[in-house]
């Protein structure tokens, strides 16, 4: 049952501001504690997560205040659950940090912790909202707001993060997804299988891998999980539990039917999204690089404004990582823009692109690649001037065409000019005209002079000091990756890999806030 929480008002002897000297006191109230407690736990909203219980069945909850500001403080340490607890029981950081004011006036079990994370997954499963999202925004506005942090320039990077996952080569993966389902069965269940089958698991298994090709090992085990597939699809007790959906899964992953049987696909031909592990179902495959990874792919955005004393991340995003970079900036853009409006968004050239250009268009936001995709054009044709959908008005020395053109199929400009004239142009090294028996020609589509003209635009001394600020988004990452712990999710699923991860920025968050406060009490001294 949902009960928010109430603070005890009340002074006791066992206080700690009783007891301790007043320069611990102070120490505890100016340092990360205290402004945690000031800054997070003050400001969460518990009514965010009351539909995740019963009204009025059961137990009152847990404070979900006190619960909520652990998680954050176990991602922003990266602790385990036993340091987590530990610390909240013996240390008085973290109790001063949740506002409790003696040791032992709350306790917690580890199985309480547990309840509430898989309430929170299966209320997100459900509903498909993430009130964690909703504090993580209300915590930014006050960080903000206290910090004094302008969000009119941000930059926007992603980045690899591990799944909680063993690695599997292709018939590991399907002797593990036999495996998990016949220990789901019952006695007689499992005797419907024939035992010819069964044999996968034993160890005598091992000599038939030894002495076979990878190619005939992986079509006999296609073959035998297929006909278990089968022999159990009718099977209202069996075919809608998650080892049977896993074992569908692989076969149809990792097969392609043929005339007379399935045959198992190559390797190249088998698609990022399978399956690489039944511990973690969501996790994807992507090679980036010469590196290979599985799992997920995090991204966030942070302001970069110069004249900020701290940089803060004004959102996180995590999916599996096969989502391209394009993808997570349309997702995000129109969020980011009603909780941190943003002006100029600096990002590399692989969020740069049609998509993207017209998320730019519809949030009023200029998106600042600090590079393109592609190899730079030896000639441009920024300088043209164009009259929309209708031809070439004149070339970059101002010199108008004696015809031009324009194909509305393929979005396509032309212009023929005199022969005389472009002889002896001072431009004409760095012109892409070409020249043709009785004039000279160019051609060139929309999106090439819309890139040109970006190009253009870019190298010009104002963009210069934007674009760098980007690189400064991978100390971002590495900070996290080195003291946070996000270089691989301790977790499993997405949906818990994206709590994860909001957790670890409201706790990077705090760090920039405490950095941001200490710099405004140092003294001004005047020379």
């Amino acid at each position: 049952m949902f009960k928010p929480y109430e603070e005890d008002k009340s002074v006791a002897f066992g206080d700690f501001d009783v007891n301790l000297p007043q320069s611990i006191v102070e120490e505890l109230d100016q340092g990360w504690p205290g402004k945690f407690k000031t800054h997070i736990f003050d400001n969460i909203d518990e009514y965010k997560f009351a539909d995740m219980y019963s009204e009025d069945e059961g137990r009152p909850c847990f404070p979900v205040k006190v619960i909520t500001s652990l998680e954050v403080l176990k991602h922003l340490l990266d602790l385990s659950d036993k340091e987590l607890l530990a610390s909240f029981h013996c240390d008085i950081r973290f109790m001063k940090a949740v506002g409790l004011k003696r040791a032992g006036q709350l306790t917690l079990g580890m199985r309480t912790i547990y309840d509430f994370r898989e309430n929170l997954v299966d209320y997100m499963a459900e509903t498909g909202e993430n009130p964690l999202d909703e504090i993580f925004n209300e915590l930014l506005a006050e960080f903000l707001e206290v910090a004094e942090l302008d969000t009119d320039i941000q930059r926007m990077d992603s980045t690899m993060v591990k799944a909680n996952i063993k690695h599997l080569s292709r018939i590991q993966l399907m002797r593990k997804v036999f495996e998990n389902f016949v220990r789901e069965l019952s006695e007689s269940q499992k005797n419907r299988i024939h035992k010819n089958i069964l044999q996968i698991l034993d160890d005598s298994f091992s000599e038939y891998l030894n002495n076979h090709e990878k190619e005939d090992i992986l079509n006999t085990l296609l073959g035998k999980l297929n006909s278990v597939k089968q022999l159990f699809k009718n099977d209202a007790s069996i075919n809608d539990t998650r080892v049977y959906h896993h074992l569908c899964r692989v076969v149809e992953e990792q097969s392609v039917e043929t005339s007379s049987q399935l045959k198992a696909k190559d390797d190249a031909e088998i698609e990022s999204s399978s399956l690489q592990n039944p511990n973690d179902e969501d996790a994807t495959f992507r090679k980036k690089g010469l590196k290979s990874h599985q799992g997920y792919s995090c991204n966030i955005s942070e302001t970069a404004s110069p004249d900020n004393p701290v940089q803060m991340i004004t959102d996180v995003s995590v999916e599996p990582n096969i989502n391209s970079d394009v993808d997570f900036l349309n997702d995000r853009l129109e969020e980011i823009n009603i909780k941190a409006p943003v002006d100029k968004l600096v990002v590399d050239g692989a969020y740069y692109g049609s998509d993207s250009v017209k998320s730019s268009l519809k949030t009023e936001t200029e998106i600042i690649p600090t590079e393109l995709t592609g190899r730079n054009p030896k000639y441009s044709t920024a300088n043209f001037t164009l009259s929309d959908k209708q031809g070439i008005i004149s070339c970059p020395m101002g010199q108008k065409p004696e015809r031009d053109k324009y194909l509305e199929s393929s979005d396509t400009y032309a212009a023929w000019f005199d022969k005389e004239t472009c002889k002896d142009c001072e431009f004409r090294s760095k012109c892409p005209v070409s020249e043709q028996k009785k004039s000279m020609t160019v051609r060139f589509t929309q999106k090439r002079h819309d890139r040109d003209k970006l190009r253009a635009k870019l190298a010009g001394e104002e963009y210069q000091e934007i674009k760098n600020s980007r690189a400064a988004v991978e100390g971002t990452f590495s900070a996290l990756k080195r003291a946070q712990g996000l270089d691989k999710f301790k977790v499993t699923g997405l949906l818990k890999a994206k709590c994860s991860s909001v957790y670890k920025m409201i706790g990077y968050n705090l760090k920039q806030l405490v950095r941001a406060l200490k710099m405004k009490s140092k003294p001004v001294i005047c020379t």
